[in-house]
């Protein structure tokens, strides 16, 4: 078959649509093993990664490495400056809400984003701290009420999008409604869901992901999502050697 000038361009203009289009995927890995982690390559909806630090020890470059500040530091680290320069986007501070994770009261928290975080505002896309979707508690809060008093606290800081994370074994509609909540309490930013599992059975969880992923991909508020994780027996199988049932799924189900 012979093509025309004219035809010759449009096959490569319809060429880059198409490339730009498997790019557009909401889909990331929260992962530790990069070889785990790489197992997803090729699939469109699988577009980025964070392994809660940098650098991405090995994750492959067709995806987008999201930094991370996993925690208020002591004292400048021109690691994380440099890192979080060069990138797109960068989160910060992995569940301050909780005890066992970055445990950090939000006054304390505001202090270090202003110090740390907010000089890097215009160099790359800056992401919130990502809290838990616990009740009231300690801390003096958990979840939602802990980021109401940061944000109450962090005053003139620039946050471009906010993380949440969400454990729990309910109904999609639950899920639904506590990120629809962490969009509104957040005023209005993008959200981005970077740990979420159903806590049950594998056949629970594939048809969790059927039904909330298509209804993620379609808010345009929800700019990108991870599930819980880039590990055995989760996302990959028992053996480590390729993706489990559930992970087939996250990768490659659309609805």
């Amino acid at each position: 078959m012979t093509f025309s000038r004219g035809s010759q361009l449009a096959v490569a203009v319809l060429a880059l649509v198409s490339k730009a289009t498997a790019a557009s995927g909401k889909r990331g890995l929260n992962y530790n093993d990069a070889t785990w982690a790489n197992y997803f390559k090729g699939y469109s909806e699988i577009t980025w990664g964070y392994n809660w630090g940098w650098p991405s020890n090995g994750l492959d470059a067709s995806f987008e490495f999201v930094p991370m500040l996993w925690g208020v530091p002591s004292a400048a680290d021109p690691d994380w400056t440099n890192a979080c320069s060069a990138a797109k986007n960068c989160l910060t501070y992995n569940e301050p809400d909780l005890s066992s994770q970055a445990n950090t009261i939000p006054s304390v928290a505001a202090t270090g984003y202003q110090t740390y975080v907010q000089p890097l505002a215009g160099k790359a896309r800056l992401g919130g701290p990502a809290v838990t979707n616990g009740g009231y508690g300690a801390l003096p809060y958990i979840g939602l009420g802990w980021l109401d008093s940061f944000l109450a606290d962090c005053t003139g800081c620039e946050i471009d999008f906010m993380p949440v994370h969400w454990y729990d074994n309910a109904s999609a509609a639950v899920f639904e409604a506590y990120l629809t909540e962490a969009h509104s309490r957040s005023g209005g930013k993008p959200i981005w869901v970077t740990e979420f599992m159903l806590q049950d059975s594998e056949a629970a969880q594939i048809a969790f992901l059927q039904e909330v992923m298509p209804w993620m991909d379609s808010q345009s508020w929800i700019e990108r999502y991870s599930y819980f994780g880039v590990f055995e027996d989760f996302l990959i199988n028992g053996a480590g050697a390729g993706l489990s049932s559930i992970g087939q799924t996250y990768a490659t189900y659309t609805g």
